[in-house]
């Protein structure tokens, strides 16, 4: 006769399984894994998605509940010890968006799960559930750091390897970073919430968001961190530009069309260097950038590739150099005000980019495509806002002699400037002749660095196969991969970049020629061409 355990005994049991059971973990893995596979297949999970929180799921199972809604045979990665720096395919599921939430830290994702604090978790747990809310499943951050470290993950000194990683344990096709900071004001406490979404597969921005709560006299941030994601929320979505298909919500990350006016060009980023963009090492909280693509002229000729170069490099700078997008200043088709705006008016320097410096600790971007031209009167240069009048530039235009004179009156720590100006192998009017960058002005300017698309008169091109400026197209194709780390140190300097894309027979002087039959040699100036651009 079968003895009957005890209620106690049953409960004891039960109670033993749960704390030796690892604790479960992945955006699609089921609430309890036991013998991990070695080899994985893509299986599509069960529609039906549970929504609990951790402590929901232990309470349930110690009660004896079912679990109806946990999802089966979900695929789980096997951790090597050597990860690809370039993560190959994080799956995104069929019919359902799978997040990891993770807080911000300077040096890596492991030091953000071993220095995280108490209200950082209510932060993660919170915008996750705010990402449930909105048809997202969510892994726990604390369950695949534990995963990560006890499998060596975090035993490297690559940054993007720890990522990749958690990403890849995780097994999300998206992350978030999250921000959070609480002021205390004299109409009461506020907290602002910061947050970025990237693809797991290329680690590109498709969003960045920040809101704050209302004031008001609580400590409880709880509250505080739920208000100030339900502000962002509208924003998510239309960034997200999710779409629902079947009932399940699908993110549809095509570029945005922001021009809808008949025959106006748009961003359509087709080329190879717009793809599989190296990750930054470190971000860089403080830098600040401007970056203008000028493509629909109001009274002269378009510039068709200039917003694929803004928006490129726009990328590159979240990416790769750790940009935050909240300090890119990101303009299409800017008019003269937009200049004035943003770089200041002769004699007053203190626009945008100048007010948003923090004295010898930002470093400052600057990056312009477009059409530039010279005064017919008073052979000044110029860049052409989409508004003016080739024929009354002394109006109209921007003078780069007030850009470089006012960029020299910022405190920044130093300064990168990428022009790009095109004029596609044709004058805008009669008797222009194309920008003349010769640096005059641009001496003042300390601790700068100026990479140009051409020297003296000539022209800028184009590369329509690749759907860039000829200059951008080489400038992003040597920062990727590492292609222009000419001695292999894992260290591009400003003039390793240059000598890449200067070179005779590869570069832009052969490909300006054998596309175009014209003469194109980039310009490098500066005092520090062998300072480092960007670590690997």
């Amino acid at each position: 006769m079968q003895k009957k355990i005890p209620d106690f005994m049953r409960y004891y049991l039960l109670s033993f399984l749960l704390l030796t059971l690892p604790a479960p973990f992945g955006c699609v893995s089921g609430l309890v894994q036991k013998n991990l596979p070695t080899q994985t297949t893509q299986t599509t999970p069960n529609a039906d998605i549970d929504h609990r929180t951790h402590e929901e799921i232990n309470r349930d199972l110690l009660e004896g509940k079912h679990e109806k809604n946990t999802i089966k045979n979900s695929p789980t990665p096997p951790v090597t010890a050597s990860v690809k720096e370039t993560p190959t395919a994080y799956p995104t599921q069929q019919g359902n968006l799978s997040m990891l939430v993770f807080p911000y830290n300077e040096q890596d994702i492991c030091h953000a799960f071993d220095d995280m604090t108490q209200k950082q978790r209510e932060a993660i747990d919170i915008v996750s559930q705010g990402f449930r809310d909105m048809g997202f499943q969510t892994g726990s951050f604390t369950a695949v750091m534990r995963k990560v470290k006890s499998t060596g993950g975090c035993d490297t000194h690559n940054p993007t390897k720890m990522l990749n990683n958690a990403l890849r344990t995780a097994q999300c096709g998206y992350y978030a970073v999250i921000e959070t900071d609480l002021d205390h004001v004299q109409a009461g406490n506020y907290l602002a919430l910061n947050l970025t979404i990237y693809e797991a597969n290329n680690h590109s921005v498709i969003t960045q968001q920040t809101a704050d709560s209302d004031r008001r006299y609580t400590d409880d941030t709880r509250e505080l961190i739920k208000e100030a994601f339900a502000k962002m929320k509208n924003g998510l979505t239309n960034d997200l530009n999710i779409v629902t298909s079947n009932k399940q919500p699908v993110v549809n990350t095509n570029p945005k069309n922001n021009n809808t006016g008949a025959g106006k060009i748009t961003v359509n980023l087709i080329s190879e260097v717009d793809t599989n963009l190296p990750t930054a090492r470190t971000l860089n909280p403080d830098a600040i950038a401007v970056v203008i693509g000028n493509a629909n002229y109001e009274k002269t000729k378009p510039v068709t590739y200039a917003l694929n170069d803004a928006a490129s490099i726009k990328q590159y700078l979240m990416v790769s150099f750790g940009f935050k997008e909240a300090n890119i200043f990101y303009v299409e088709d800017a008019r003269k005000s937009d200049f004035e705006l943003l770089f200041g008016v002769k004699g007053n320097p203190r626009g945008k980019l100048f007010n948003n410096v923090k004295a010898g600790k930002s470093e400052v971007f600057v990056f312009y495509a477009g059409h530039g031209a010279t005064g017919l009167n008073d052979k000044t240069a110029y860049f052409v806002p989409v508004d003016c009048d080739a024929q009354y530039l002394e109006i109209g235009g921007y003078p780069t002699d007030v850009f470089y004179q006012n960029l020299a009156q910022v405190p920044a720590k130093s300064f990168t400037i990428w022009l790009d100006a095109c004029f596609s192998g044709t004058e805008l009017v009669q008797n222009v002749s194309p920008i003349v960058i010769k640096g005059k002005g641009f001496a003042g300017v300390r601790n700068g660095v100026l990479m140009a698309s051409s020297t003296d008169d000539q022209y800028a091109t184009w590369y329509p196969e690749q759907g860039h400026g000829l200059f951008t197209y080489f400038l992003l194709k040597g920062i990727q991969q590492a292609r222009a780390d000419l001695d292999g140190d894992k260290k591009l300097t400003f003039n390793e970049l240059y000598q890449f894309m200067a070179d005779k027979t590869e570069g832009i002087p052969f490909l300006a020629r054998k596309l175009n039959n014209i003469e194109q040699v980039p310009l490098l100036k500066g005092a520090d061409i062998q300072k480092v651009l960007l670590s690997y």
